[in-house]
Order: C-alpha cells, then structure tokens, then sequence
C-alpha cells in the first residue's frame, strides 16, 4: 500500500464517496511533546545514556475534517518512534464515548524519528534500571491526555473549509534491503524498490488562509543518532512549512517506509553530530519543496 492512501483515507474516511466541491469543516491543532527533561531515547539499542538536550522540539497535531453529512475523521500525528497498541486502544475508547468518533475514524501515525523518548503505556514490564519504566510510563500518561485533547481541540475548531489533495516526488528515499545470497543484509539497495512520492492534502479557511498541510514520505527518520531530542527530517520538514506558511498546522505522516532510509551524507557520518545535522537540515528542505509545488497545483 503506497503512502497516498493514508492521506486519500482520510478523505473518503469521512463520506462513502468524495467528490470535489463537497462542502467540508476542518480544525486543526498541535502541541508540544517534548519530554521536560532527559530520558532514555527510543529507535537505536546501542545507546548507553539518557538524552542531552533538545535540538528540535517534538510535536503531536491533530487535524479534523467534517463532510456535509456530518461524518468525522480526526487524523493525529506525532514526532515519536511508533505507538503502542494500548495507547490506540484508550484513545479509541475515549473518543468513542466523549467525542462520538467510531474507532475506524481514527487515524493515528508517528513519524518513527529515532530522536524521541522511549515511554511505556500501562506498564509494560522492563529493565527498572535508572528508573526508565517510571518514567517512561509517566510519559506514556502524559501523553495520552495530551492526545485527547488534541482531537477535542481540533474538533472545538471546525469551520468551513477547502479541502484538495496533489503529490510530488522527492528522491532522498533508498532501498536498504540489500539481497546477500539467501539473506538481506541492512545496507543500500539502489535496485530495489522505493516509493518516492510526496502525497500533500491542503485545508483551506473561508478566509482563503491555509489551515493545514498533511504531507508525508515513505523513509526511516534516521538521518540523525545524536542523544538530542530532534524530530528528524519529517520534523524539519514541518517546521519549514509552517514558516512558509504562518498560522497553518504541517502534518507529516510516514508511509510503509521501513526498507527504506536516508541515502545522504547524514547516515554516513552519525557519528559526526555537525554533520548530520547539515545532512537532515537538507533533508527535511528537500521534502518541504516537494510538498510546496504539490500544494501549488492541488486540486
């Protein structure tokens, strides 16, 4: 299933049959979730350490969409590693009872960076050491609120709006699966196959200001493996389009990413934090172009 269809999804989630012209409400919020001080990071087991600072702020947005029938879809997005299924499963619970939104139109997504904490949710039993399970699980319940009131945010906001969708292409994208006699070996795969497309889904006010970007990319966030909290490219990527774009909320959603990484000077010199720094500051400006010329011809 290619990325598009998490971003198509979320439009026909909301009506049986979606036309263009189809009069939508859409309210978007975000928050951030950046832990408050130094935890253990998830996505590589070779760290040895807690966290040292904040390169980048880590976000979780919400964006909602209302067809004119009154159908909801609420979309969550976040700079985490992944989620876990019990925190899906509140989140579900919650918002079936208190926001009337059925489970199936619920879409939540993280952007798998692997400069984000590693938290726990209802006690996932683990090593106690340094005190990571407490503190991840304080996390997890922080986190969880947080999400609720995204979704409630984003609905409180509804109004009338534009929806349109488009897509790009962006190259940066490399197949890591590469075939070593009857095994694969996690290393480039220039042949092997990688969906390079950047599918961009746009809301617009009445006011005709854009409210939110919902874009997204099939590749590992693992352009960085510093011990700073960094969203990565997709978190660089967002941030350059809500300066591009003041007042709207960017969205990134990952897509079936996981045999492919970064193929650029960052992931050849993770040990270099300079270096990769430069690499998926490039990165996350690479990705926001594309999603902007998709923009511009959205329809």
């Amino acid at each position: 299933m290619r990325i598009a269809t998490f971003l198509i999804l979320c439009l026909s989630l909301a009506s049986n049959a979606f036309a263009a012209g189809t009069d939508w409400k859409a309210g978007a919020a975000q928050a951030k979730i950046t832990p408050e001080g130094p935890m253990w990071m998830a996505g590589y087991a070779a760290r040895n350490k807690p966290s040292e600072g904040v390169a980048q702020d880590l976000f979780a947005k919400a964006l909602a969409l209302e067809d004119a029938a009154g159908n909801r879809v609420v979309m969550l997005t976040m700079d985490l590693i992944g989620i876990p299924r019990a925190l899906r499963k509140s989140l579900e619970a919650r918002a079936r009872q208190e926001l009337k939104l059925p489970p199936q139109n619920l879409l939540l997504n993280a952007s798998h960076t692997h400069c984000g904490p590693e938290f726990r949710v209802q006690g996932v039993p683990g090593d106690d050491a340094f005190g990571r399970d407490a503190q991840g699980a304080l996390y997890g319940r922080k986190l969880e609120e947080m999400l609720f009131k995204l979704m409630a945010e984003a609905i409180g906001k509804l109004e009338p709006a534009t929806v349109s969708r488009s897509f790009a292409r962006c190259g940066f994208a490399m197949n890591r699966r590469l075939p070593v006699g009857n095994d694969y070996r996690n290393s480039p795969f220039p042949e092997g196959p990688v969906d390079h497309e950047v599918p961009v889904m746009k809301v617009v006010g009445a006011d005709g200001k854009t409210r939110a970007i919902a874009f997204g990319y099939a590749c590992h966030n693992t352009t960085l493996g510093f011990y700073q909290f960094c969203g990565d490219y997709a978190g660089y990527a967002q941030e350059f389009l809500q300066a591009d774009h003041p007042g709207a909320v960017a969205l990134f959603v990952t897509g079936c990413g996981g045999d492919q990484n970064h193929a650029g000077p960052a992931a050849q010199h993770l040990s270099n934090r300079r270096r990769a720094a430069a690499g998926v500051g490039r990165a996350g400006r690479s990705a926001r172009p594309r999603a902007a010329a998709a923009l511009g011809r959205s329809a």
